[in-house]
């Protein structure tokens, strides 16, 4: 008979979330380098060549593995990239299945120079319109993957201008949804804009 979590020892519970909920550790830290060079290429190499306009002024990681907390085998990550030249959320609209078009093609090619001690997969699309771009980052040796959706994004918020320092407790907390297909939600104190 199953025993209460009440009644149950510490030290079986951490036992229980090391070997049932938490990934391998060298996966995890894998899985972590391997997305700082994706980011580190997002922003420095993608739409080189292209219009001299676009440029990704950074990238964000969201879900479980962007805040890290993570299960194993039930993980899901986006990265949310931000661009310089958009103006609207029209923008980011019209221009989003070429923005998509761009990455993956420099996704391929960081692919290619075969960066990572994990398996770098981009996913074909599944839907013929298809605007968000997927790749999984997959260990054979440990049998875990973490799949990672990546979303062109207008940054609402810009650049903003702090007039003077944050208090530690803000009351006016705002929240802006920052992308069309998943929402990413960016904290900001009002207080401090």
């Amino acid at each position: 008979m199953a025993q209460k979590v009440s009644s149950t020892q510490t030290t079986e519970l951490d036992k229980f979330i090391e070997d049932q909920l938490v990934p391998d550790t060298r996966f995890r830290a894998e899985v972590i380098a391997a997305i700082d060079v994706v980011c580190a290429f997002l922003r420095e190499r993608c739409f080189q060549g292209a219009d001299p306009k676009v440029k990704v002024s950074k990238v964000v990681k969201g879900g479980s593995f962007g805040k890290g907390i993570e299960l194993k085998g039930r993980s899901d990550a986006n990265l949310v990239v931000f661009f310089n030249n958009l103006t609207s959320f029209e923008d980011q609209l019209k221009g989003r299945r070429e923005f998509t078009q761009e990455i993956k093609k420099h996704l391929h090619t960081l692919q290619q120079e075969k960066k990572f001690q994990l398996e770098f997969q981009i996913q074909d699309e599944q839907q013929p319109n298809s605007q968000v771009l997927t790749f999984k980052l997959r260990s054979p040796e440990l049998q875990q993957e973490v799949e990672f959706d990546v979303l062109p994004a207008y940054d609402v918020l810009g650049k903003p201008v702090r007039t003077r320092a944050c208090p530690s407790t803000c009351l006016y907390p705002l929240r802006v949804c920052v992308c069309v297909c998943v929402c990413v939600c960016v904290c900001v104190c009002v207080c401090c804009v």
